[in-house]
């Protein structure tokens, strides 16, 4: 992918959507992908942090601006450690094919996994949710230099929701009690959903630069990564539960997104550009 240069100068810093609470997701942010299947990992109807009887994920939202990564998902997760990975291609030396030697923070359930993306997704970097009895926890990876760490962490849904949680380059919000959405028989209503999670990224220390685009998938299996639901932000047609080992190019469509500049940010990175020719 093309890359800029930081110019910290010209950019203008500032959060996309406020305080970070995991709440009014969409708010301030594009839409990239709406749900488009029924959960077939339950359906939570009750407006409880634990999200007893099951998780979805119900649209994806995002932008970039001043060097800041803003994107936010609608859904929820059962408190059973089901688990949602986000997968981000912003730098070269991503990975295509997952290679089972990465770490995820926790005790590298990624490596279950056994994904092939889309061609033209080589996801380098991501994020891992998880709750259940007595822990949540939201974690960092790097695929390249297979590392993996801790963002912010509490005893679990009883500390949900969360606002502001940091580890200083990362800051997320997460209220998971949401009763909305998709459901276990329609997808139709999966923008009533408007809980989730809520990110803001320093590309610069997260990636190391900031590119001139990302792209972004998020993925929800159960708790140990073995078992891939049909919950996937882009979408997958209405399909079945996708199992394990799954090739992502097999399924139409693509099963990622991209997320650019927001209009102020892209003519501020342009003025950066130039003031360095």
């Amino acid at each position: 992918m093309k890359t800029l240069c930081a110019f910290s100068a010209l950019a203008v810093a500032g959060s996309a959507m406020g305080q970070l609470d995991g709440q009014n997701i969409g708010a301030g942010l594009p839409l990239l992908s709406v749900q488009d299947t029924a959960t077939q990992f339950g359906n939570s109807s009750g407006a409880d942090q634990g999200s007893p009887f099951g998780s979805e994920l119900n649209s994806l939202y995002g932008t970039i601006s001043g060097g800041t990564l803003s994107f936010s998902i609608a859904g929820n997760l059962e408190a059973n450690f089901n688990k949602v990975f986000v997968f981000i291609d912003g730098v070269a030396g991503g990975e295509n094919t997952l290679l089972g030697d990465n770490v995820d923070g926790g005790f590298d359930e990624i490596n279950n996994l056994g994904y092939t993306f889309d061609a033209g997704f080589e996801p380098d970097h991501g994020f891992r949710m998880e709750v259940g009895d007595g822990f949540f926890g939201v974690n960092s990876f790097d695929l390249i230099d297979n590392t993996g760490s801790t963002v912010v962490s509490g005893g679990g849904p009883g500390d949900l929701p969360l606002t502001d949680g940091t580890d200083g380059v990362t800051t997320v919000g997460w209220d998971n009690a949401n009763p909305f959405g998709v459901t276990d028989t329609d997808a139709s209503g999966a923008l009533t959903g408007t809980t989730g999670w809520e990110f803001e990224v320093d590309l610069l220390s997260f990636l190391g630069e900031v590119p001139s685009e990302v792209r972004i998938m998020a993925v929800l299996t159960n708790a140990d990564g073995g078992f891939t639901s049909n919950q996937v932000l882009p979408g997958v047609g209405g399909a079945g539960n996708l199992g394990g080992g799954v090739d992502f190019s097999a399924i139409a469509g693509e099963q990622f997104a991209t997320i650019v500049p927001a209009p102020a940010s892209a003519a501020l990175l342009g003025l950066g550009g130039l003031a360095a020719a």
